[in-house]
């Protein structure tokens, strides 16, 4: 089925001046904020012999990523796209992992791309923080970099990101001066976190609510997370369960996805298991969960779930060690909220079931079995 790679090679021909940016552009510069760029700005058509390979460590889709920078630098529509103000920080002492990069198109827009969560363990705590805490430093940094980035520019603005950056996109346009709002023309949210209750309350939200575009896969949970934005577009993917979060697994017809009527129950279950589940812990619990989690990955001396995944039969006699430290009371409470999360998603699923065995659904499912469908 075809994906982003497919499109490049259809419509690459195209320039940007003869053919409106979309939707599915806006997903390829979002995917090309994962990247490293080792310069203040450039063309893209330079940029593919610039930027260095993909570090080994990270996900297999930022490799893809690269592979994609290559092919789109060679088309007509993206090789005079140019590249500014690239930013990437990562400090593990403030739990926080940032990268952002604007892209200036043809007719004098600014795209603002908001990298997701790379490969690190910091970027992963610092995800897991925002059931919790806000803003997380990332957003903070996010809100400093749309201000700054737009300062320097005139014109138009489009933010845009995957995941985690999908939620600094919106977070930093909710955030944003009003003036500065009314030059953003679309907000992108590409299977991003939901933002934090007080946010989406805010007059800030409430004023760029319309101009969000939000897309989810079939089977979406990250994107599903905190109070994600109402109206979104369920996209067909050909990945399975978590694995569609790589958008490289999104289908693309023309110049748009390939639109699902809704998501997949697994996805539901999920949804309402974790929202579920989050309105009976407390945050000092959730701070205390995800921190205890957290420094025993730590304790490892892994720096990227890559690592830490490619060795876990050598990590493991540090991860018993750091067991060891958790004092009693806070090993109870883990283990009585990791008892919760699996009595409320069970309780879910009986209900599913209880609901597509009721007398109301009985003579559909015959009709189904008559027909030979499974269900």
């Amino acid at each position: 089925m075809p994906n982003m790679m497919d499109y490049l090679a259809w419509r690459g021909d195209v320039a940007l001046a003869y053919a409106p940016f979309n939707d599915v552009d806006s997903l390829i510069l979002a995917s090309l904020s994962y990247l490293t760029y080792p310069q203040e700005e450039g063309f893209l058509r330079d940029l593919a012999l610039a930027v260095p390979q993909v570090d080994k460590n990270q996900f297999s889709f930022v490799h893809e990523i690269r592979a994609m920078l290559s092919a789109a630098a060679l088309t007509e529509r993206f090789a005079g796209v140019r590249m500014h103000h690239p930013v990437a920080v990562t400090d593990r002492e403030r739990d926080m992992q940032f990268a952002a990069v604007t892209f200036a198109l043809p007719d004098g827009t600014h795209y603002i791309a908001f990298r997701g969560t790379d490969s690190t363990i910091v970027g992963w705590r610092e995800d897991f923080n925002m059931a919790f805490e806000s803003p997380i430093p990332a957003q903070t940094a996010a809100v400093k970099y749309l201000t700054e980035a737009a300062a320097t520019t005139t014109g138009p603005l489009i933010l845009g990101g995957h995941s985690k950056g999908g939620n600094l996109a919106v977070y930093s346009a909710a955030h944003a001066d009003p003036m500065l709002q009314s030059r953003i023309r679309t907000i992108y949210s590409f299977d991003g976190p939901g933002l934090d209750d007080a946010t989406v309350a805010s007059e800030g939200y409430a004023a760029i609510a319309r101009r969000i575009r939000s897309f989810v896969p079939q089977q979406s949970v990250v994107g599903l997370l905190m109070t994600y934005h109402p109206e979104y577009t369920v996209v067909k993917s050909d990945g399975v369960s978590l694995l569609q979060h790589d958008s490289f697994t999104w289908q693309v017809l023309g110049t748009g996805f390939i639109a699902v009527t809704e998501l997949d129950v697994s996805s539901q279950l999920v949804d309402q298991t974790v929202h579920a589940w989050l309105s009976q812990v407390s945050k000092e619990q959730r701070r205390v969960f995800v921190g205890t989690i957290f420094d025993i990955l730590e304790a490892t001396g892994a720096n990227t779930v890559k690592e830490l995944l490619r060795d876990i039969p050598g990590r493991l006699p540090a991860v018993l060690k750091a067991l060891q430290k958790v004092d009693f009371e806070t090993a109870k409470m883990i283990i009585t909220l990791w008892g919760q999360f699996v009595q409320i998603g069970a309780s879910n699923i009986l209900g599913l079931l209880r609901q597509r065995l009721s007398p109301d659904n009985t003579e559909h499912l015959q009709g189904d079995t008559n027909h030979g469908t499974e269900r």
